[in-house]
């Protein structure tokens, strides 16, 4: 993967000339107007916040977590996305990220009503996310912009003004691109992050008989720990050690119901200290000691009703919390 790192002199000047001469863009069909211009060499993240506009982002350096909307985004080198107006995100990085973005909204009543029909259909979007966008026209273009804005002394303003209009709405263009064509390339990027999850519980799953601690699962998924339980707190609304705690209930619940493995020995398997300190956990997580539970359930039905009750009921406690 190759992406342009330019000297930060480079970002903080560019960034000072645009954001002080090009607050507004004007072409042959589109008028825009710039809230910002921004670079970011070390940018860790930030809260979760709105805008009125769209502010489109891209990562020149380092690896992060973008939040959208309910949605978790992995964010590496050569992405390039787009927040929506009235969305709700944010983003964190361990390491810091070298990011760059401007922040635009369409001048109505100066451009053509195709060009507001197609920030109207960026709205209707779900994702806004291109990966490995470091060889695409934004990308080098933004460069060129960077590069001559930064320049001390400016010959031909007109050509940065083009470079950065040029910029804006190859941007658009090429998300729309993405999204009407059907590239599934932010789908994909969005099941590494479910294939993550999937992998962890898997682990756990085949581990339950050990004490389970979160640096084992990181390591063997390959991600850090602080990766791993933010991602288990975005999209399961759960701590890791509630998550393996979850898994060693529902599996001794299957035991219970579908075996007659004494108690004891259940406990054991699913990796409780002692049969007290299993009856104590199971009495609070379903609702009924172990015995009981073996007994009320009469059939494999009844096992499984019990266990998605259970499930249905972990997911709404983290929801409300």
């Amino acid at each position: 993967m190759i992406t342009f790192v330019l000297s930060h002199t480079v970002y903080s000047r560019s960034n000072l000339y645009l954001n002080q001469h090009l607050d507004q863009l004007q072409g042959a069909s589109a008028s825009i107007f710039v809230h910002y211009w921004g670079a970011k060499p070390q940018h860790k993240g930030n809260i979760p916040h709105a805008h009125s506009f769209f502010e489109i982002c891209y990562v020149v350096q380092g690896e992060g977590v973008y939040f959208s909307d309910g949605v978790t985004y992995p964010l590496r080198a050569g992405t390039l996305y787009c927040s929506k107006p009235e969305s709700r995100h944010y983003i964190q990085s361990d390491e810091g990220m070298l990011l760059l973005f401007f922040a635009i909204e369409p001048v109505a009543s100066e451009s053509s009503e195709a060009f507001i029909r197609d920030f109207h259909q960026l709205s209707a979007y779900p994702h806004l996310f291109i990966p490995n966008a470091e060889q695409t026209t934004p990308a080098l273009i933004w460069q060129a912009l960077l590069i001559q804005a930064a320049e001390s002394e400016i010959r031909y303003k007109e050509s940065i003004e083009h470079l950065a209009y040029t910029l804006v709405i190859s941007c658009i263009s090429l998300f729309l691109h993405h999204c009407v064509s059907g590239d599934t390339a932010s789908s994909t990027a969005i099941s590494e992050l479910q294939g993550t999850l999937k992998r962890a519980k898997e682990y756990i799953q085949t581990h339950l008989t050990k004490k389970i601690a979160l640096s084992d699962v990181a390591h063997n998924l390959h991600v850090s720990e602080r990766q791993l339980s933010r991602l288990m707190a975005e999209e399961l609304g759960q701590s890791f050690p509630s998550v393996v705690k979850t898994e060693r209930v529902k599996r001794a619940a299957y035991l219970l119901g579908y075996t007659d493995i004494p108690l004891k020995q259940i406990a054991e398997d699913t990796g409780f200290e002692s049969i007290h300190y299993f009856t104590q956990v199971f009495t609070k997580e379903m609702g009924t000691p172990p015995s009981n539970f073996r007994k009320n359930c009469l059939n494999s039905e009844s096992v499984d009703d019990w266990i998605h009750k259970y499930l249905e009921q972990v997911a709404t406690r983290y929801q409300k919390n």
